[in-house]
């Protein structure tokens, strides 16, 4: 599962930000046609920023012998949830119960 992990990490993740960072930082005075590209390129960092600290946290879990615990209940999350999304808090039904409120 550390494999997993990692390979989900994204690989240029601080390319793609350095990338998003330079068209945010473009001239406040350039043409408004690239305005959209500008909050592209911040709604991917974002993301990635999110994904990239969700992951490292996995792997801290994983070190630490919590990973595939559920943080809500404490049952194990199921494999199959945890090839999905590797960095799954919560098993099924408490995300759903999360979800809700």
């Amino acid at each position: 599962m550390h494999r997993e992990l990692q390979r989900r990490a994204p690989p240029d993740a601080g390319g793609r930000v350095q990338q998003a960072a330079e068209l945010l930082s473009d001239d406040p005075d350039a043409p408004r046609e690239h305005e959209g590209d500008r909050e592209v390129a911040l709604e991917r960092a974002d993301r990635l920023m999110v994904e990239e600290r969700e992951l490292g946290e996995a792997l801290l879990r994983l070190r630490a012998g919590s990973y595939g615990e559920c943080v809500d209940c404490g049952a194990g999350i199921p494999f199959d949830r945890l090839k999905a999304q590797p960095a799954a808090l919560r098993c099924v039904a408490c995300q759903q119960r999360s979800e809700a409120v």
